[in-house]
């Protein structure tokens, strides 16, 4: 009985050693807000912007703050770069007075954010991105992670007329299959901005059948940095049985005077359901084949019967 007791207590110890032993896991997180900031600022001129950062984790975090350049590249998806790198980087104008935040559990901090225009920019668009990055922490399963949030700026210096700042755009392609089989069809249009400050353009494709029924296809939406594509496509699937289909793309945005801009392309495809019409096409030829034997062998059967019934 002694010695029973004796291996109870040696697992219990066991036990509360190896519960001790798992480290306990900070649950970490971090928001930042605005994560989008659009300024005018003139030549010369300073600007401050507001951006907040909170610790949602139930530690205390060191919050990183550094400046990069992005691009958008034509699937939209945000590249980031060193500072200097984008012809129409504005990294070197943004500031922040503390690079290294301390936050305890639940704390908020606002980021007092510089913008400084030099005296000679291009006018139009120039941009930066600011982050917010906490140190490496350990995931459930020990693996070191952190956490990085980027406020994209988007800076627009005027010009001296009007004129001197853009915003236009043109049609590049439409994507569009030549023959397609069966839906869903993948349609879309590539879009380059042409202009000198960002864009959000907008698209929707417009199909007509030859049985004259129209349909059409939301491509939703893209922001386009200077001088750059992006690609806007969405899945069609209400496409004819068989026939020729026009598809029309409109794009629209609005130009450097607030005013609607709408620009279209046309292209066309087939539909040709390849398969089925393969299989029936089989099963009509296996249809007139057993005709044709059939009455053959009716033909031949008939022949005999006559012969037989005629007298020698």
């Amino acid at each position: 009985m002694q010695r029973l007791a004796t291996w109870a207590l040696i697992l219990l110890a066991a036990i509360l050693l190896a519960t001790l032993a798992i480290p306990a896991h900070a649950q970490a997180g971090l928001k930042v807000w605005p994560t989008r900031v659009e300024l005018s600022v003139n030549r010369g001129e300073v600007a401050i912007a507001t951006v907040n950062v909170h610790n949602e984790g139930d530690m205390p975090a060191t919050v990183c703050v550094y400046i990069m350049d992005f691009c958008i590249d034509r699937d939209g998806r945000f590249v980031f770069t060193e500072p200097g790198h984008e012809s129409y980087s504005a990294s070197e104008w943004l500031s922040v007075g503390n690079t290294d935040l301390k936050l305890g559990p639940g704390e908020s901090r606002e980021v007092e954010v510089v913008v400084a225009v030099p005296t000679n920019p291009e006018p139009g668009g120039h941009y930066a991105a600011i982050f917010f990055e906490t140190g490496p922490s350990t995931n459930e399963d020990g693996v070191p992670i952190s956490t990085r949030i980027p406020s994209l700026f988007y800076i627009t210096v005027p010009g001296v007329t009007d004129a001197d700042v853009r915003a236009d755009a043109e049609i590049v392609s439409l994507v569009l299959p030549g023959l397609v089989e069966q839906a869903p069809v993948q349609a879309g249009v590539v879009v380059k901005n042409t202009g000198n400050v960002h864009l959000t353009v907008a698209a929707t494709a417009y199909f007509k059948g030859l049985s004259g029924r129209n349909s059409s296809l939301d491509l939703e939406q893209m922001t386009l940095l200077p001088d750059g594509e992006g690609t806007l496509t969405g899945n069609w699937r209400e496409l004819p049985y068989i026939g020729r289909v026009r598809a029309s793309i409109v794009i629209g945005y609005f130009d450097e005077q607030g005013e609607v801009v709408n620009k279209s392309q046309s292209g066309d495809f087939l539909v040709i359901p390849w398969k089925q019409l393969t299989a029936i096409a089989i099963a009509v030829g296996l249809a007139v084949a057993v005709v044709v034997f059939s009455f053959r062998s009716s033909r031949l059967r008939s022949g005999r019967e006559r012969e037989t019934r005629t007298p020698s």
